[in-house]
């Protein structure tokens, strides 16, 4: 083979493998964004209910949670109060009505707070999981801090539940990405993940809204 041949056949191969690597380099961000989106759907949705749950804990005890086994018995365990229709409501009629005629009443009843917030669904499945970050194969749990801050003299109950990036992200394909979009968010002062509240703010909102 005259040596002009092998190097054609060699320049060819090296712009094949430049080529792979410059797609490479413009797609696998790409893929990265595409799946951290589509996980931190199922990230947001286990943490709006752990707000759920975080926020009739405050109600019924004045305080948050401060570790999700404590948030998981009173799921389990504690009592919450429940309106009730004692009646039955006529076509013709709103409930509003009824309950002003007299057609029907209402009365408080305490039942599982479990049943209370979640009543559609699935209890084991939703409790077996309810704890962990999703995609973590049920390793990670969220991160709960809970305390009270004060303001004009008014002690006020705060709570901050976290799913760090890097927890849920946890591909080897993707793993430098992934530190680099932690190191993004830290560096201009967010958090690098999801959560919602703050432990010095009285707020329960979610870094996603």
């Amino acid at each position: 083979m005259k040596l002009k041949t092998i190097v054609q056949i060699l320049l060819a191969i090296a712009i094949i493998v430049l080529s792979y690597f410059i797609y490479e380099s413009i797609m696998k961000p790409q893929r990265f964004e595409t799946l951290r989106t589509r996980k931190e759907v199922e990230v947001v949705n286990r943490l709006r209910d752990v707000r759920t749950a975080q926020l009739a804990f405050r109600n019924v005890h004045g305080h948050f949670a401060g570790t999700m086994d404590t948030l998981v018995h009173f799921l389990e365990e504690g009592k919450m109060p429940r309106v009730i229709r004692i009646g039955y409501v006529p076509d013709t009629l709103t409930e509003a009505e009824a309950l002003r005629m007299g057609i029907i009443t209402r009365d408080t009843v305490l039942e599982y707070a479990y049943g209370v917030l979640f009543p559609d669904r699935d209890r084991a499945t939703h409790m077996a999981n309810f704890r962990f970050i999703p995609f973590t194969n049920r390793t990670r749990e969220f991160t709960v801090e809970a305390g009270f801050i004060t303001r004009h003299e008014i002690q006020i109950p705060v709570v901050e539940v976290t799913a760090p990036l890097l927890y849920y992200m946890n591909e080897p394909e993707f793993q430098q990405l992934a530190v680099n979009a932690a190191k993004r968010a830290i560096d201009i002062g967010r958090f690098p993940g999801r959560k919602f509240g703050s432990m010095t703010d009285p707020i329960t909102e979610g870094n996603w809204e």
